[in-house]
């Protein structure tokens, strides 16, 4: 058919309008396209401008929630020279309305913190040392607070440990109950039984278990180890880490959640993006080097009717934060006590603790080590002795002396010099403070 005859047009005009209606069709396309290509990224562009919004406005409220607050504790905090590496004192009031109020109600640790080679080192600092504070006196650390905020605190652990903190962290027992029942519980594996009526009314059994908040407060309370000061810097050690290992495992914004949703209960210097920042550092935490040690000494009744005093064996703790400044284990300050041939130390055991019969339960269950008992009795002065002492003359037998201490859980190493006089390899004066 002849289309130019049916429309009264040329062929070639008629070839001519349908290219016009195509190019006029085209351009109209492409409009459409460009219209949708441009509503597209300004979508684009405003979803990511209300994300960052959102994010900014996210870590704000976190670190609205997460600031020091009224805490003057920042006036004693000192930059790190190293952001890899740094010490925080982390503090934790323990007491509760539902359990009687104890000596360890207050925790204190310095936190050694090495995130290049993954190690943490934790330093428990017994509250009642006594330290002079701002006001020329002394006083039990666990006043320091109330005399000058948490700055006086933060100068008289630096002070005693010889080291500057970049970094300070405190909550009460409600809120760090909260964070473990927040993460949904923290799986611990317990050496021995916890059973301290004193720091709550749960029992926990020996073994792997998972607690809850309340339990979890009960096992950073409990003091009556066999062992009391050290294990239980441990075990503090133990659910401080596995806690902060469970809150930092979670993918995505898992870790900024636990974050902001803990950021209520704890107050800090460290900014939200600090926290989260480490905890990418260091997890899987249950895989980093984890040590614990508390600071060396003894408790001591001053006999005039007010509490135990914790008396700091200075000698001792410049050993140890030799060590904790140089990233080794705080262990490494007493040798190896598992070359000490037990077999051939010769100990004399004497009964200063007023309670019969402890002499002869001591001797056996240094036998019961390997140690040769040669002989038990009562001291000669009939002296109450306080507190249990491990004696030693020759420096060759310092390292047994230490081996006795750790075995039974107890006691002093002594260097006897003159003072003391006995023939065996080592002395052992059971004083009140041994349980048995």
């Amino acid at each position: 058919m002849d289309i130019g005859a049916a429309t009264g047009e040329s062929d070639a005009d008629y070839a001519r309008r349908r290219g016009r209606r195509g190019y006029v069709e085209e351009m109209q396309a492409q409009s459409r396209r460009k219209r949708a290509f441009f509503i597209g990224v300004v979508a684009a562009v405003a979803f990511a401008v209300a994300a960052v919004a959102g994010t900014i406005a996210f870590f704000t409220w976190s670190d609205t929630q997460l600031s020091l607050n009224d805490s003057n504790a920042g006036e004693a905090l000192v930059l790190a020279e190293d952001d890899s590496l740094s010490y925080a004192l982390c503090v934790a009031n323990l007491a509760t309305d539902s359990v009687a109020p104890s000596e360890t109600d207050l925790a204190i640790m310095a936190v050694r913190i090495d995130e290049t080679s993954r190690t943490l080192t934790f330093i428990s600092v017994p509250p009642s040392i006594s330290v002079a504070l701002s006001d020329d006196e002394m006083h039990p650390l666990s006043e320091a607070t109330a005399i000058g905020g948490d700055a006086e605190l933060v100068r008289a652990v630096g002070d005693l440990l010889g080291v500057e903190f970049a970094h300070f962290a405190s909550i009460s027992a409600e809120g760090l109950a909260a964070l473990v029942d927040m993460v949904g519980g923290v799986a611990v594996e317990l050496p021995e039984e916890v059973d301290d009526p004193r720091a709550g009314i749960h029992v926990l059994s020996a073994g792997s278990q998972v607690l809850d908040g309340p339990q979890a407060l009960t096992l950073l309370r409990a003091s009556n180890y066999a062992n009391s000061l050290e294990t239980q810097a441990k075990m503090r050690a133990l659910l401080t880490v596995n806690l902060a290992d469970r809150a930092s495992s979670g993918e995505g914004l898992a870790f900024p959640s636990v974050v902001a949703d803990g950021s209520s209960y704890v107050y800090t210097d460290w900014s939200s993006g600090q926290i989260i920042a480490l905890g990418d550092a260091l997890r899987p935490l249950t895989e980093a080097t984890v040590y614990a040690a508390v600071v060396p000494g003894r408790l001591v009744d001053p006999g005039d009717g007010s509490s135990d005093v914790y008396t700091v064996d200075s000698e001792e703790l410049t050993s140890l934060m030799k060590a904790v400044n140089a990233g080794e284990s705080p262990e490494s300050t007493k040798g190896d006590l598992s070359s000490v041939n037990r077999e051939e130390i010769t100990v004399e055991v004497r009964n200063g603790s007023g309670i019969t019969g402890a002499a002869a339960r001591c001797g056996e269950l240094l036998d019961s080590y390997g140690y040769k008992v040669e002989s038990v009795g009562n001291v000669d002065d009939a002296t109450v002795y306080p507190e249990t002492l491990v004696i030693y003359k020759d420096d060759a037998f310092e390292l047994a002396s230490q081996a006795i201490v750790s075995d039974l859980s107890a006691g002093r190493v002594v260097n006897g010099g003159d003072f003391y006089h006995f023939d065996t390899n080592v002395l052992v004066i059971i004083g009140s403070d041994w349980i048995g």
